[in-house]
């Protein structure tokens, strides 16, 4: 077996600088045509690819790759609709900029993870905990940052939608039909399935304001509220199974996404209650699992792809040395489809 073919073993060969070399793949410019052309056969020729991109990033400090952490396990990024459409939109923003994309996450209760270990130029930060060891680790290594649902800070580029507002108008929606007993499904006030107060403070910021949301919009109504642990179909299911099992039932549910609310559906049915006849369900993201359901969702729709794209505009723009300019809140709205209904008691009147 041969010596390992170095860029100055290309240089020996042709009789120029180790630095024309490097130029004939890293900055083509300063070459001539004809030159760059020479270089490139020879190492053909060699079986030689190009520089290490490990060596590269050493000595140019920088990775060409950007992350992208969550709070929820890894697999959750790939098998959450509303997940990957984000990453669909920052990875389109990012590209131009020729930067790859990583996906990290830090699960509650599991330390910083994958954070401390990244080759990464920077993070954007999506729907992250408040308190999450992930972001903390982050601000330690001094990563440039881009927010995404998350608490808006200053010097820091950020992204976010109305939640409060879009929130606000699906419990207003409610308390036009008429329905006066009203639950909440949420999330991150804790890990486990239990109900909760209203008072109750969440770990996340898109939680929070949703809630506020919600409150403002019952006008006075106190809500029964559950917390699951993630958002996932089957801790609906979950959640619902609680709720209806209430002394006094409700006629009507918010819940934080879609899939919740997919999952107080499926429990309804278990026990033999019609949606929505018997109680009327209202979700959150319009995630395409909401429009193609059996029993179409009402729910709250949000620009989740344009989210991403912005968050990595914002990134890019960090990376660059600029200082980013937080957008205005992207405007969320209600879709009403077929889980809302008046209560069963205003209909026998």
């Amino acid at each position: 077996m041969g010596s390992t073919v170095t860029l100055q073993t290309i240089a020996d060969r042709l009789g120029v600088s180790r630095m024309t070399v490097s130029n004939a793949f890293s900055r083509p410019d300063q070459l001539s045509e004809a030159l760059r052309e020479r270089v490139l056969a020879e190492a053909e020729a060699l079986g030689y690819c190009g520089p290490d991109p490990a060596a590269r990033t050493l000595s140019k400090g920088r990775s060409g790759t950007v992350g992208v952490l969550f709070t929820d396990r890894l697999s959750y990024a790939f098998t959450d609709t509303m997940a990957t459409t984000f990453l669909a939109g920052a990875a389109s923003a990012l590209e131009p900029h020729e930067l790859g994309l990583t996906v990290l996450s830090s699960p509650r209760g599991e330390g910083a993870g994958a954070v401390t270990r990244a080759v990464v130029d920077g993070l954007v930060v999506y729907s992250v905990d408040t308190d999450s060891p992930g972001l903390a680790a982050a601000r330690q290594r001094g990563f440039p940052l881009a927010f995404a649902d998350q608490e808006p800070e200053p010097g820091i580029g950020c992204v976010v939608a109305d939640d409060r507002g879009g929130a606000r108008s699906a419990a207003e929606h409610l308390i036009s039909l008429g329905h006066r007993n009203v639950a909440l499904v949420l999330e991150a006030v804790g890990t486990e399935l239990h109900i909760v107060s209203r008072t109750a403070r969440a770990s996340h910021y898109v939680v929070r304001e949703r809630l506020a949301g919600w409150l403002e919009g019952l006008a006075g109504i106190d809500p029964l509220i559950v917390n699951v642990p993630v958002n996932e179909r089957h801790q609906g299911v979950a959640a619902g199974q609680l709720l209806l099992a209430a002394r006094t039932r409700p006629t009507a549910v918010l819940a934080l996404t879609d899939e919740l609310a997919l999952g107080v559906i499926d429990a309804a049915r278990v026990l033999g209650l019609r949606v929505p006849d018997d109680l009327s369900v209202i979700g959150y993201d319009d995630a395409p699992s909401a429009g193609a359901a059996e029993l179409p969702l009402t729910t709250v729709r949000q620009p989740q792809r344009e989210k991403g794209r912005l968050a990595g505009e914002l990134l890019a723009q960090a990376l660059a040395g600029e200082h980013p300019v937080s957008p205005d809140p992207l405007p969320t709205e209600l879709v009403v489809r077929s889980s809302t209904t008046r209560p069963p008691d205003s209909r026998k009147r």
